[in-house]
Formats: C-alpha cells, structure tokens, sequence
C-alpha cells in the first residue's frame, strides 16, 4: 500500500475521538486521563497504518516523542527525591514554621498568599493546597474572611510554585514537550509571572486591610501547629541553606540534573549531622518519600510526601502524552491538523494569542492540566520554529494559558481538586485567583511588548 498524507478528516477523527474518550474517562468516571491517552496512541496509529505507514515507523515516531521527554523525566523523579529528603532533613519544616510565623491577622490574605507560593515552590500546587492552604481556610472562617476571597488567596499562592520553580511537573512537562531547558523556562517565565505575583499580592494587600481579628483563638492554633513542627524536627534558619544553594545553581546556570542533585546533596548532609536522621531513613525518604507521624491530621498529610516513587504518575503522563504526539508529528497528522489554522496566522503574536485559546480551550473540552500543556505544545512548537518565534515563549503560552487557567475550569481536575479540598464551590473563588485570572491577560502584554515590530517577528530567529 503507498504511504501518502492522512486527510483532515482522519486527523480530526483521532482527536475528536481522544478528546471524548478523556472527557468520559476524567468527568464521569473521576479515572486518570493515562489510559485514554494510550487509547489515543491506538487510533493515531490506526489512522497511520490506513494511510500507508509502517509499524516500524509509527514505532520510531513513539520512541522520538519519548526521547525529547527523557530529560523532564529524570528531573521528576530526582524532584521527587528531593521533596522527600528535604522533608526528612527539616528544610520544608523549617520553611513552614517560619511562613506561619509571619502570619498577621490584619494581613492574613497577602501573608497567605505568600507562605502557599513559598511552600509551592517545593511541594506543589496540590499539595500547598490540600494542607496548609486548609489549614487557611480555617483561619479564615474564625476571622470572619469571606471563604471564597480566602481560597482565591491560597489557589493564587499555591500555582505560584507551579510557573516559577523548577521542581514543578507543569514546569517540566512544559519543557518536555517544547525541548527548552527547564531552568531557561523558569528564566523566560519569571517576568510574566513575577509581575503578575506581585500586583495579586498588591491587590490582596489592599482588600484585607479591612479585615481585622478580634480573639486571640488563630494565634493559638498556629502556635499550636508550630509547636508540633518544633517538636518534630530542628527548626533553624540554617534548614534554608540548601534552597539557598539550589537557587545559586539556577543563577549560575548550572544544569538542571546537576543543580538538583546538589540540593538533594546538601539537604542529606544537613539532615544526618543536625536533624538526627540516620542515612538508612535518608535512603528511604529518597525513594519512598517522608512519613510524617506527628499526631496533627494537617501536618501529617502536608509532611508526608517525597520519594522517586511519587513522581511516577506525572512520569507516566508525561510517557504517554509524548507517544501520542510522537505518532502525529512523525505521521503528518499534527501538520494536517493545524495546517487551516496555520495559514490564518501571520505573526508571531497572533501564533502566541493562539496558543493561550487552545491551551484554556483544552482545559475546557479535554479537563486535565497536563493535557492543555502536552497537546497545544505538540501542536505549536514546529510553528514557532518556523515563524522564528523562541520556543521559550511558547513555554510562557503554555504555562500562562494551560496550567495557570485549570482551577478556573470547576469541571477541570484542577477546579475540582481545589472545590473539594477548600469546601467551596469554582465559582465563589473565581473572582478572587488573581494570580491565575491575570496570568493570561499579563502573556498578551508580554506579547504584544516582545514581538511589538513586524520586522522582528519575520526575521529574528529562535534564541
């Protein structure tokens, strides 16, 4: 049978399909989007073979997708190991006890906000979320704060970690599937989402000024949290040390694996000396992760996290997000597909406008964050290439447009995580995610300013 090119309509049908299969599968059945999206590889592969396409090929276009991936797949499971022996070593402790004692009643939304992006920096978005951002939640309903604005404070805080550190899995998903670095991700992304930080924590500053605490019962209940923190583990400012040592490594431009091992190194060498662990428990929390047995329900579920073996679901999605688009590139089905698109797109701006519609859009149809980062990346990044528009903003599309825009969607994984753990409805703290409403509207600007002449956008090439 001759090989020639798969039609629109065959295209059309294997992401009509996927998207409906994945909408079933996540929505209605609250199932992971993994074995849709092998389901997906399936019909890719069907439409291929019809259109003359050999296993062989097919199979090499899978190994190719998954090769640009092994990188942010390594980075994963060594954040993994990280997260559980910076856990086990007192570093995420010491970061928690000392952002709560920050806490001002006058100012608990911005201080909210910035103790759930610091703690996001390590442990995530969910995670930051489900535990201390809980823990908020209760604070505020004894002050009498509104639990919609309260939540919108936390969710902002919390998807922080998500755009601006290199630990995160959107952070490295995004530089999976574009090919960029994940440390020049989080170098290009900082202005956007740095700018847009500030002016939520700015705009939060303002609105809680009017909120005041009239008991004494939140201060005691931190003092409570705290006191468990400090009787746990060694709480010191010297617990910083390897954030401050991870951090010089992304300054430094060091490599990713590398800078990362260091602060795996350095959080395991203070452990054993001043924190009491032995190196048996070290090598445990490695693969397996921290277990926290405090008696307090709250810190139990935020301190019990880590290990190599934590990161296999993002692993996974990552592995199989990357054969499906593995498959469409190397089958002419992805060019095919965005070929009417493409020729309605005449600059780099427009094609970064673009991009921020499909990513929410994808939020909206296919309901899963790591699948309105995977797919529009897949989808876009030959284009930028060959528009000469920096992969590093496509990254900047991805996040602002894909990650950031998930909570906002209540049928969304994300919007029902965040629904379900924080006890309020997607709409009551729509209104008040400023960090995520803003981050799209902040990629526009960024676009308009970066690629603002004609002449740049035609003749720059990629940096």
């Amino acid at each position: 049978m001759a090989k020639r090119q798969p039609t629109f309509g065959e295209a059309l049908c294997t992401v009509v399909v996927l998207c409906t299969v994945i909408f079933f599968t996540v929505v209605l059945y609250d199932a992971s989007p993994h074995i849709p999206m092998l389901i997906g590889c399936a019909l890719a592969s069907v439409v291929a073979l019809r259109a003359g396409y050999r296993w062989e090929e097919i199979q090499q276009g899978m190994v190719e997708g998954v090769i640009q991936a092994l990188e942010a797949m390594m980075i994963l499971m060594l954040v993994g190991v990280l997260i559980g022996v910076w856990i086990e070593a007192g570093v995420v402790p010491s970061m928690i006890y000392y952002g709560l004692k920050l806490l001002s009643p006058r100012f608990f939304l911005v201080t909210a906000m910035l103790i759930c992006s610091f703690i996001s920096m390590v442990v995530g978005s969910w995670g930051t979320a489900g535990t201390i951002g809980l823990a908020f939640m209760g604070i505020a309903h004894a002050m009498g704060i509104p639990l919609g604005l309260a939540a919108g404070a936390i969710i902002s805080g919390s998807y922080v970690g998500d755009k601006l550190s290199p630990l995160s899995d959107t952070t490295n998903l995004a530089s999976a599937v574009t090919g960029v670095n994940v440390f020049d991700n989080v170098r290009r992304m900082f202005p956007v989402a740095g700018s847009v930080y500030l002016l939520a924590a700015g705009i939060f500053l303002c609105i809680g000024l009017q909120y005041q605490d009239h008991s004494g019962e939140t201060l005691r209940s931190i003092d409570t949290l705290t006191g468990q923190l400090a009787d746990q583990f060694w709480i010191s400012p010297l617990g910083f040390l390897p954030l401050i040592i991870l951090l010089a490594c992304i300054l430094l431009r060091l490599p990713s694996v590398p800078s990362i091992f260091i602060g795996i190194l350095s959080a395991a060498v203070l452990g054993v000396l001043v924190q009491d662990t032995s190196v048996q428990q070290m090598m445990f929390a490695s693969f397996s992760g921290h277990v926290s047995e405090t008696g307090n329900e709250m810190l139990d579920q935020l301190l019990t996290a880590g290990g190599m073996e934590s990161m296999m679901y993002s692993v996974s999605m990552i592995l199989t997000a990357m054969m499906f688009g593995g498959i469409m590139e190397k089958t002419g089905q992805m060019s095919v597909l965005m070929a009417p698109l493409m020729k309605r797109i005449r600059s780099a701006r427009s094609l970064i406008f673009v991009t921020l519609i499909t990513c929410f859009s994808v939020n909206l149809i296919l309901p899963e964050q790591y699948i309105s980062i995977a797919l529009p990346g897949r989808m876009y990044t030959e284009e930028y290439r060959r528009m000469g528009v920096d992969q590093r903003d496509l990254t900047v599309a991805l996040g602002a447009g894909g990650a950031a825009t998930s909570v906002l969607v209540p049928w969304n994984t994300c919007g029902v995580f965040m629904s379900g753990v924080l006890g309020v409805g997607s709409f009551a703290y729509l209104p008040f995610a400023f960090f995520n409403l803003l981050m799209p509207l902040a990629a526009v600007v960024y676009a308009l300013v970066r690629y603002r002449h004609a002449r740049y956008t035609a003749t720059k090439s990629a940096a």
